[in-house]
């Protein structure tokens, strides 16, 4: 019986390691770059990096926020101004991030 309860702990053990993986925290360079990102996508995708960085947002200093909300700037005024550039990276860099 002992040897069940210690393969159940076990066993829960790696399935809450491979959860807490699955959400690993961006580096603060990362969520930035996501938020470019974010300025460059449109429609169901832009929801997707939206969840994302909201997920992600929390504990974050302030100017790496406000560093972010440039970034997300210009990635919009990248998309009006260069539809061609911005779906290019989308589909390269910003491909990394899974939203």
């Amino acid at each position: 019986m002992r040897i069940l309860t210690i393969a159940a702990v076990v066993v829960t053990a790696a399935a809450s390691t491979s959860a807490f993986a699955a959400d690993a925290r961006l580096t603060d360079g990362q969520f930035v770059k996501a938020s470019h990102c974010r300025g460059l996508a449109s429609g169901a995708e832009a929801a997707r990096f939206d969840s994302l960085l909201k997920a992600q947002r929390l504990g974050r200093s302030s100017h790496i926020r406000d560093r972010a909300d440039s970034a997300r700037s210009e990635g919009e005024r990248l998309s009006r101004t260069d539809a061609a550039a911005a779906q290019a990276a989308l589909t390269g860099e910003c491909a990394r991030f899974g939203a």
